[in-house]
């Protein structure tokens, strides 16, 4: 299937809709058709009448459809706005508000350089069945959208206004606090997916990442391993690559284990980047006798550079991921690694958010850590003498 880009920056959506060649005929005959085509003037939402007036979307929400309990002067700036920016109420928006459509919106979100969604990656395999499971149960559709560059919380809502969505999952693995925060105020339920942000509002479910980590520690020194280091990930726009360093650190001071700065290194969640940081750490002089690395894909790729530096993973050097991946346990792999729930993740948060989405009125944020399990194989090795 081709990919389809959007003249909006940032946003992409998989299509192979018939009239994409009809539209491209037109551009080639027609130049001025091809220049308003190519140039379409964004229509103004709620989030630019929120900006105007001063106030949150949802404030704007309620006060344009005359509730009560906005106050009548607030009521009227917002209207005030309204009408100086030329807005135009969306018919499709407001069946959100006054009928169900069935419909849930999966957005995959990213602003990472090095990161792409690979939808044959296991990670989205198995929270999109688990989610595609609940949805045929529950009779709600599905639409799939992906979402690439700087996070624009405008284009999200843009998307869920047109395509009149009953609620929202959103799997964004890399986007910081303040951008996940930045979706808490939308006009329809949002739940995050195999994602957190710590903000009792905010509803997510997630593997709990802190027992996981926590647990290798413990077993790398119940093997009797005392230089223990980490391969982390991107920590300043993934919380869950941020979650495991802390409790890395946090798990080998409980154990009165040191962490010499060197013994951390940075990757991006890749295999190559796995590679380079494995390289790195083998060629100090000190260096680890053990190594976690904060997913499957880099523990991959450390096991290969051990490989090139002539050592033996299991024996010469333990090594230890986090997910579970298929990969890790197929020849000539036999990675001990952290098992994260994908499925139960993905079925618990379209529950969670099918129920949000019928019980508006009695809701209270949840947020929900699935337990992982650590599987022991053959590359930790076996008890240091």
């Amino acid at each position: 299937m081709p990919e389809r880009r959007f003249s909006k920056p940032g946003f992409r959506q998989l299509s192979n809709h018939p009239l994409s060649f009809e539209k491209s005929m037109i551009r080639w005959v027609n130049p001025l058709a091809r220049r308003f085509m190519d140039t379409p003037k964004a229509p103004i939402t709620i989030y630019d009448v929120a900006a105007q007036a001063g106030v949150s979307i949802s404030t704007v929400s309620r006060a344009l459809n005359d509730n009560a309990e906005i106050p009548e002067k607030t009521r009227a700036k917002v209207r005030a706005a309204a009408a100086e920016l030329g807005w135009k109420p969306n018919p499709i928006a407001r069946s959100l508000v006054v009928k169900k459509v069935n419909l849930i919106q999966v957005c995959f979100s990213w602003s990472s350089d090095q990161y792409r969604i690979n939808l044959e990656n296991p990670w989205y395999l198995e929270l999109l069945n688990g989610i595609n499971k609940v949805a045929q149960e529950e009779e709600y559709g599905l639409l799939i959208n992906t979402l690439s560059g700087v996070f624009d919380p405008q284009e999200v809502y843009r998307r869920v206004s047109r395509n009149a969505v009953d609620g929202v999952l959103l799997v964004s693995p890399y986007l910081t606090k303040d951008q996940l925060l930045q979706v808490k105020n939308y006009p329809v339920p949002v739940v995050l997916i195999g994602c957190h942000v710590d903000d009792a509002q905010m509803d997510f479910v997630d593997s709990d990442n802190r027992k996981g980590v926590g647990e290798v520690v413990k077993y790398l020194a119940g093997l009797g391993h005392r230089k223990i280091a980490c391969i982390t990930g991107e920590t300043a726009i993934s919380t869950d690559a941020a979650e495991r360093l802390e409790e890395f650190k946090a798990a080998m001071k409980q154990r009165r284990l040191e962490v010499p700065q060197e013994f951390i290194t940075g990757g991006d969640f890749g295999k190559e980047s796995g590679h380079k940081a494995m390289k790195k750490l083998l060629q100090l002089k000190d260096r680890p006798t053990a190594v976690f690395a904060s997913n499957d894909l880099m523990a991959l790729g450390a096991w290969s550079a051990a490989l090139e530096e002539g050592l033996t993973v299991g024996k010469d050097i333990a090594l230890v991921g986090f997910d579970d991946i298929p990969l890790a346990s197929n020849a000539p792999y036999s990675l001990t690694t952290v098992k994260q729930d994908f499925r139960a993740i993905s079925t618990q948060a379209t529950g969670l958010l099918i129920e949000k989405m019928r019980k508006p009125g009695e809701w209270k944020s949840r947020q929900v850590r699935v337990p992982t399990r650590l599987i022991q194989r053959a590359s930790s090795g076996v008890r240091k003498k």
